[in-house]
């Protein structure tokens, strides 16, 4: 079995001038793992900086030169770190000047966001234009609404079924369960089978437009529509907007109906008859109950939709941005229901509602 060979270590000379620097690099100088640098005696400023790397590769070789380049390496090592910039010092932040920043950009965004909300509803009016993607609008609304009511329907009974035990605890205790189907009907029609099923279309639905739209921006495929000359609001965002704006009432009326189911199933556990049950929701629950919770159904399906497709249209362009937006888009999904829910219930007080 054949030995390997030795490795060969280069020597240098004993003079290192430019012409015998520009030689070895030639050769190689640089990549040789620890050539011999015992023999060099005199070097130019070529040499010495060709010493300077070796040495900064490894230290070890400067040990072996001679007490002169060991004192001119030393004093070039000085004249480095001396002239070397160093690092401003961190100035403390302006406190105006940073709250002038935050004033500024969230008036930027703000401004940005009324715009596109004029966009958004600038584009209704191509509904019935012949260019409307009413197949998107139907796949949309298959996915945010058909396929949600399963899930809206079981929160909506457990939530009729839950508010109905509650109420009738202290109820009982002044002999007024009798008034638990009423209670019971004027709560879910009117604030809580709407608020949830809002709540619930913000996590599901309004995440899903904005990582939809985020993705498409991260592959830049709506990069891609600006490019051809079509508007991304009425390509992608008016189908989304539109669907989720129609799914909502549907989905808010299903789940005050199964609420309104599980408070029937609590009612007759406590010995009253389906008759009395209807009786006292004919008698709490009115027209105008019905017809405002439809109002606010739509415009709050409107605001989840819109909300989703605009954080996806701004997202980044990498993955941990678009789950950024995700979370952006079900979080002030959720704040602008709460907002909106407070000034229905001003303008329908004043109303006489």
């Amino acid at each position: 079995m054949a030995r390997p060979s030795p490795v060969r270590v280069r020597s240098l000379p004993e003079t290192l001038d430019r012409p015998a620097v520009e030689r070895l690099c030639r050769e190689g100088i640089l990549s040789d793992p620890a050539p011999d640098v015992s023999a060099v005696r005199h070097a130019d400023g070529a040499g010495l900086a060709l010493l300077w790397v070796l040495t900064q590769r490894d230290a070890a070789l400067g040990d072996a030169l001679p007490e002169t380049l060991r004192t001119r390496l030393a004093d070039h090592a000085k004249a480095t770190q001396a002239t070397a910039p160093k690092a401003a010092p961190a100035k403390p932040e302006n406190p105006i000047s940073a709250l002038g920043a935050a004033v500024c950009e969230a008036f930027a965004g703000w401004v940005a966001s009324t715009a596109y909300l004029g966009e958004v509803l600038w584009s209704f009016a191509h509904l019935f234009s012949g260019r409307f993607r009413w197949g998107d609008c139907r796949t949309a609304f298959f996915r945010s609404g058909v396929q949600a009511v399963p899930v809206m329907m079981l929160i909506g009974f457990l939530m009729g079924l839950i508010l109905a035990f509650q109420s009738a605890i202290p109820l009982k205790m002044f002999g007024g369960e009798g008034f638990v189907g009423g209670l019971v009907g004027i709560a879910l029609v009117r604030e809580l089978g709407l608020i949830v099923a809002a709540i619930l279309m913000a996590g599901r639905t309004g995440s899903a437009f904005a990582a939809e739209l985020g993705t498409m921006k991260v592959n830049e495929e709506i990069d891609a529509l600006g490019t051809m000359g079509l508007s991304p609001i009425r390509f992608l965002v008016l189908p989304r907007v539109l669907a989720g704006t129609l799914a909502l009432p549907t989905l808010s009326l299903l789940a005050t109906l199964a609420g309104l189911l599980g408070g029937w199933l609590v009612m007759g556990v406590l010995g009253f008859s389906a008759h009395y049950y209807l009786s006292q929701l004919q008698a709490f629950v009115h027209l105008k109950d019905i017809l405002g919770s439809v109002c606010k159904a739509f415009v709050f399906g409107f605001t989840v939709s819109a909300t989703g497709c605009w954080f996806g249209l701004r997202a980044g362009r990498d993955a941990g941005a678009v789950g950024a937006a995700t979370t952006a888009a079900v979080v002030t999904g959720i704040v602008l229901l709460a907002v909106l829910e407070g000034l229905f219930s001003v303008v329908f007080y004043a109303m006489g509602w």
